[in-house]
């Protein structure tokens, strides 16, 4: 199983956790440091995006983001599953043709997602909570790939939550968030986090009263997801 790691606080957290538990191995390759990107995913059993600073469109800028969306539709067009956290996922629907621009003011901190009704038919996200608060720590946006499906969206941003194919998952919010990643964001973001109006503090005091409660949920989506391997 293969992560792409996008920076030193955008580690693959709970994610990493629920996958060691269920004795799935996690290879972590970090293009930030010029680690370089496979051209398939021969020898893996499927594919997650970490987030990260870029923006998807930042190909000239950041090359490994044009073989990130590569590794997708190879993925895509070979039935693996890929998932993607924030970045992540706006990775994915640009490698599947969908626009990721800039969107209307940062979704930054602990906020409610709704999934939408037809989530409750999907094998991954069946049976969780309508409403759950989650982790949110982005500008851009996406939009839906042709083909793919909307499951969940925030009152900030439409689009939160997205599947294509049978086993390609791209979330918007951090499921991956754990307490201890979140300190670390927020003490490397800390000059950020003041610009944008953002209390670092009540974050993370927030962390600590939201991340638990969602520990239970994320670990059924990432057991789900990684029964698809």
């Amino acid at each position: 199983m293969l992560f792409i790691q996008h920076g030193e606080t955008d580690r693959p957290g709970l994610f990493r956790d629920v996958l060691g538990g269920l004795g799935i191995p996690l290879e972590v390759i970090e293009p930030y440091r010029n680690q370089p990107i496979p051209e398939n995913l021969s020898g893996y059993d499927g594919l997650c995006l970490g987030g990260g600073a870029q923006s998807a469109y930042e190909g000239d800028q950041y090359p490994y983001l044009v073989q990130e969306c590569a590794l997708v539709r190879a993925a895509a067009s070979e039935g693996r599953p890929v998932l993607g956290l924030c970045l992540g996922a706006q990775l994915m629907a640009a490698a599947l043709g969908a626009e990721v621009r800039r969107g209307a003011r940062r979704e930054i901190g602990f906020h409610e997602v709704r999934l939408e009704s037809i989530s409750q038919y999907d094998p991954v996200w069946c049976g969780v909570p309508q409403t759950f608060v989650t982790t949110h720590w982005h500008g851009d946006v996406f939009e839906i790939p042709a083909g793919g499906m909307r499951l969940a969206s925030s009152d900030l941003t439409p689009n939160q939550l997205f599947r294509y194919g049978h086993a390609l998952y791209g979330l918007q919010f951090h499921l991956e968030m754990t307490p201890e990643l979140l300190d670390e964001m927020v003490a490397d973001s800390r000059e950020d986090l003041e610009q944008y109006g953002v209390d670092g503090e009540a974050l993370r005091q927030q962390a600590r009263e939201c991340l638990p409660a969602l520990r239970e949920t994320a670990g059924l989506v990432f057991t789900r997801w990684a029964e698809m391997l």
